[in-house]
Formats: C-alpha cells, structure tokens, sequence
C-alpha cells in the first residue's frame, strides 16, 4: 500500500478521533487531548513502518508537523469567527439587527465564553473574583512571545 496514502488516512483518522476527544468542546481548550490523539495515531504509523522495514519517519514528521498546523490554525479560526457565527444564526431567514445580535448574544455571548475559559482550566474563580490559572497565565506568556 502507498506510503502516502497510509499517512493521510491516518491524518484524517486522527482529526475524526480528535472531533470525539473533544466532546464539544473548544480547540484551545482540549488542545491537550488533541495532541495527545495526533501524537498516538503517529506513533502507531511510526511504529507500523518501523515493522515494515519503511524508514519514513523524517518525512511522516514533517508532513503531520505541517498537516496539525494547518488543520489546527483553519478549524481555530472557523470556531472562534464571529462573523461565520452570525452566518449561521441567519442560515434560516433574515432577521433585523437587533434580533441577530440578541440571538447571537444568547448563544455566545460572556456566559458562555466565561465558561469555556473555566472548563479549560484557564480561569478560576475564587472569593475575590476570577482569576487567571496558572496554565492560563502559560497560555498567555507564550501567546506574547509570538505578538
């Protein structure tokens, strides 16, 4: 069998076993469980062609490194839009402005976000008031090192 095609089906196996890794929840937020899928699907591909005398580790590496990136980068992007969320609360009919922003407000508005930062484990809260964690505030010193 192709060594290519070996390797894609194995990407794509992996995206699937991440969509259910997930369980509905952000990319950001269950990054460790996505790589931990990514990281074991090659890592069984790794092995397979290590058995079968196939020495294609340096290329199955760069191709999943550049494969994970993209795929991670598009489906950030496509879940954190704003405006493909409002594209989608006005796949039914049109409706006026304050309506679609009420609508969109209710289905994503602060309740919710505050609530995927608190199941990430990236706030908490305490007596004082929320707070950034620790693994939070990691996020954030590796996000400023790429600004």
């Amino acid at each position: 069998m192709d060594v290519l095609f070996i390797v894609v089906a194995g990407f794509v196996a992996a995206v699937c076993f991440s969509e259910f890794a997930l369980k509905g929840a952000k990319l950001q937020t269950g990054l460790a469980k996505v790589v931990m899928v990514h990281g074991g699907v090659a890592g069984l591909l790794l092995v397979y062609f290590f058995a079968t005398g196939r020495m294609v580790w340096d290329a199955l590496l760069i191709f999943w490194s550049g494969a994970f990136l993209t795929w991670f980068g598009i489906r950030s992007h496509m879940e954190s839009s704003i405006l493909l969320r409002m594209l989608h609360l006005l796949r039914r009919e049109a409706v006026p402005e304050s309506r679609l922003l009420q609508e969109y407000e209710s289905h994503y508005g602060e309740p919710q976000r505050l609530e995927e930062l608190f199941r990430g484990g990236l706030l908490d809260q305490t007596p004082d008031g929320i707070i950034v964690t620790s693994k939070g505030k990691f996020i954030l010193n590796v996000v400023s090192l790429l600004k």
